[in-house]
């Protein structure tokens, strides 16, 4: 079996409102649909990342510059295929780019050496279980959102059925913050996970500061924590100082920094992203690194191909979804998807990722126009 052809389909969903976090706004849900074709067999096909800056240059290079390196390559060498795109980031200059682009065509291998083995991918890389517990991002800022609003958010959340939440801070103060996790403790009960991300809002100092106002209430983690010139001995600092378990991981896109932060202590929990990272195959290589000084692995966005990885290892922890207001692709680019209920969701056991396409959602929300 032989990689005959890459394609690479960008898709944009406009949002109904703006929604905002500490460093940022999103109008737009952005995804790409990759297909591997094979000249005897199955094909590769799954969706990934929400690139809304660059989505064009990351379709380009998979088209111009990934695609005649995996031509005539066996498909289920995913490791050798690896490789030989890896092997571009030594001439080309804008690496980060190309991971992505290596990144959603790695994950299509990996679909399609699930549909060559008849297995899911989360036996291919582990099968430590079949079920993961889902959170959801939410607790975004909004002109008009008290408190009252919060806790009606939160409590309709953990009425889906979901096990906990990652929420929003480091827009306002750090006092300010602690209010709102202490509101949506409130309405949740004890039994629901709360993890709480700045998205690098705060100075290690008011981070410090917010850390240890919400510690009494047993917050799962503290997401990237410090601003960005302070990344590694910031969360260190914020590590020691407050006890909390730190998190970080979504903004690199290679396995060297996970490395760095693991050696230098500064985080408990990793949660690199495959789309923003170098793909699949580089994240098992972080995981495998992380499990040897007992760091947990998470994962940012892409439930459905992330639930595979995080029931896959053994340190894995929870799939994040966004609601549908925030995310409304997820939902209907995929049919028949895994169902959530009672803080747990059970992964199927189709072959690969399992992914069955609603092609009117392509055809309407694509915008190469091929």
């Amino acid at each position: 079996m032989k990689i005959r052809d890459v394609q690479a389909i960008p898709i944009r969903v406009p949002l109904r409102q703006q929604f905002d976090a500490a460093t940022y706004a999103i109008t737009e849900r952005c995804t790409i649909v990759v297909e591997v074709h094979t000249d005897d067999g199955p094909s590769g096909r799954i969706f990934i990342g929400d690139n809304r800056d660059q989505q064009d240059a990351v379709v380009t290079l998979i088209h111009d510059r990934l695609r005649p390196v995996l031509i005539g390559e066996d498909p289920v060498c995913v490791e050798r295929c690896w490789q030989q795109m890896f092997q571009l980031t030594r001439s080309l200059g804008n690496r980060p780019l190309l991971c992505s682009a290596i990144a959603a065509v790695d994950a299509a291998l990996w679909d399609l050496a699930g549909k060559v083995c008849g297995q899911p991918v989360y036996k291919l890389v582990g099968g430590c279980r079949d079920a993961a517990r889902p959170i959801i991002i939410a607790g975004y800022y909004a002109p008009g959102k008290d408190l009252a609003a919060l806790r009606d958010e939160f409590e309709g959340i953990k009425a889906q059925g979901f096990a906990g939440a990652k929420v929003k801070v480091g827009g306002v103060s750090p006092q300010e913050d602690a209010r709102r996790i202490e509101a949506i403790r409130a309405a949740v009960g004890d039994d629901f996970i709360i993890a709480c991300d700045a998205n690098q809002g705060w100075d290690r100092f008011e981070a410090v500061e917010f850390g240890l106002a919400v510690k009494p209430l047993g917050i799962a983690w503290f997401e990237e924590p410090v601003q960005w010139h302070d990344y590694v001995p910031g969360m260190r600092f914020v590590r020691e100082q407050t006890g909390l378990s730190v998190t970080a991981g979504q903004s690199d896109f290679f396995h060297d920094a996970c490395r760095t932060m693991i050696e230098q202590r500064a985080v408990d929990i990793i949660n690199h992203d495959i789309s923003g990272g170098s793909g699949i195959t580089d994240w098992l290589k972080i995981a495998r690194m992380a499990e040897l000084y007992q760091v947990r692995m998470a994962h940012h966005e892409d439930p459905l191909l992330a639930m595979h990885l995080l029931a896959g290892v053994p340190l894995g922890l929870y799939p994040e979804y966004f609601s549908v207001e925030r995310d409304p692709l997820t939902p209907d680019i995929v049919v028949e998807q895994p169902a959530i209920r009672d803080g747990w969701v059970r992964l199927g056991q189709e072959p690969g990722f399992g992914l069955a396409f609603n092609e009117d959602f392509i055809g309407r929300y694509r915008v190469d126009r091929t």
